[in-house]
C-alpha cells in the first residue's frame, strides 16, 4: 500500500483554447482554506503526468 504524504483536491477549468489537447487542472492542498492559490496548475496531459510522477517520487 502506498502512503499519501499530502492530500490534494483538484478542479478542472474551462478555457477559450481551440487546441483539443489543452485542458487545465488545478491542484489545491486539501488541508488549506478556500481562496488560496493552487499549488500546481497543469495545462495539458504531459504536464499532468509529469506532476503525478513527481508526487509518486516524493
Amino acid at each position: 500500500m502506498q502512503i499519501v504524504k499530502q492530500e490534494l483536491k483538484f478542479s478542472t477549468v474551462v478555457s477559450d483554447s481551440t487546441n483539443v489537447n489543452d485542458f487545465i487542472v488545478e491542484f489545491m492542498n486539501l488541508e488549506e482554506t478556500e481562496g488560496l492559490s493552487p499549488i500546481k496548475v497543469t495545462k495539458n496531459f504531459d504536464e499532468l503526468l509529469q506532476f503525478l510522477d513527481e508526487l509518486e517520487d516524493e
